[in-house]
């Protein structure tokens, strides 16, 4: 029997949708044990364990350990719970060998990408402000950051938080106004820390830049769409026209005006920070300053163009 057409395109659909889900859930679980990581080293990064710490430690342990059944985590929640550790300074090199630890499981797994790099920040500033303060030495640590990474210097989500803390330690010293306006950028960030909401932080990991990947979440009629890269629909001349079909439009260049750009499903799995051109670079640089717009699949996109239709 001879599969039709329409069969095989389901089914390469299927397989296609599979294989980026698969991604997704690999990449999710990497982000998370990058930022367990930049958490932990946020933690130590005042060289001492401070009031508070110990309580959002143990809640995190313990959510890293429910998410991913891990041993280690599991007897980091336990020993800290049944206060095992022998002296403060006993706990601190507990915590570095896990982060020596999970570092060596990465590296073994892929090499440490930019997106990792951005989010062990994320972790790392969580970790600063879990305990409900920010220090001078935590600021330090922090601005040292930056400073000795290109990525996290040039990456838009971050830019004001580093202006904030490069105009606080101008002069070398961190008053309490500035300490606080600095939590508040973190917080945006990361969200509150864990003494402030009593909820640990690793379950709500923050989304770089991440596509819509449910057709329902978009909106057709009035939309303005710009395309990137090879797409698997078809030609660009089609899609276009399948766009306007349910009354939205396209534009050649991301704008203001720009509600969604959309991934080819054929994209660098990167295409969040290293492969990309200028469309997605202005699209980051709109949503840095407060604009409406949202990434979104192809796959996606094609799913609602069809609902839409039907």
């Amino acid at each position: 029997m001879k599969i039709s057409h329409k069969a095989l395109l389901n089914i390469q659909e299927r397989e296609l949708e599979e294989r980026y889900n698969a991604f997704n859930k690999s990449a999710n679980t990497r982000k998370r044990v990058v930022y367990w990581i930049g958490f932990l080293d946020g933690a130590l990064s005042s060289n001492r364990i401070e009031d508070g710490e110990e309580d959002a430690l143990l809640a995190e342990a313990g959510k890293f350990a429910e998410f991913f059944n891990d041993p280690d985590a599991s007897d980091l929640a336990e020993d800290i719970h049944s206060k095992c550790f022998s002296s403060e300074e006993d706990l601190m090199m507990q915590l570095r060998q896990v982060i020596t630890d999970k570092r060596a499981e990465l590296g073994s797994e892929s090499s440490y990408g930019e997106t990792d790099e951005m989010n062990e920040f994320l972790g790392f500033c969580s970790g600063i402000i879990c305990d409900g303060l920010v220090l001078e030495s935590e600021v330090r640590a922090i601005l040292q950051r930056f400073k000795n990474s290109s990525i996290l210097m040039s990456a838009a989500p971050f830019s004001t938080l580093k202006n904030a803390i490069e105009n606080a330690m101008e002069d070398d010293l961190l008053t309490d106004e500035e300490a606080q306006e600095i939590q508040q950028w973190i917080a945006q960030l990361v969200g509150d820390g864990f003494i402030d909401t009593g909820i640990p932080n690793i379950g709500s990991v923050s989304k770089l830049d991440e596509p819509i990947t449910d057709p329902n979440e978009i909106k057709l009629k009035g939309s303005e769409f710009v395309l990137t890269g090879p797409m698997r629909m078809g030609p660009r001349s089609f899609i276009i026209s399948e766009i306007e079909s349910v009354d939205g439009k396209c534009a050649q260049r991301t704008t203001k005006k720009t509600d969604y750009v959309v991934i080819s499903s054929t994209a660098s799995r990167h295409w969040r920070t290293t492969h990309f051109g200028t469309k997605i670079e202005r699209a980051r640089e709109l949503i840095e300053e407060g604009q409406k717009l949202r990434f979104v699949s192809e796959i996606a996109l094609e799913k609602a163009i069809r609902a839409c239709k039907s």
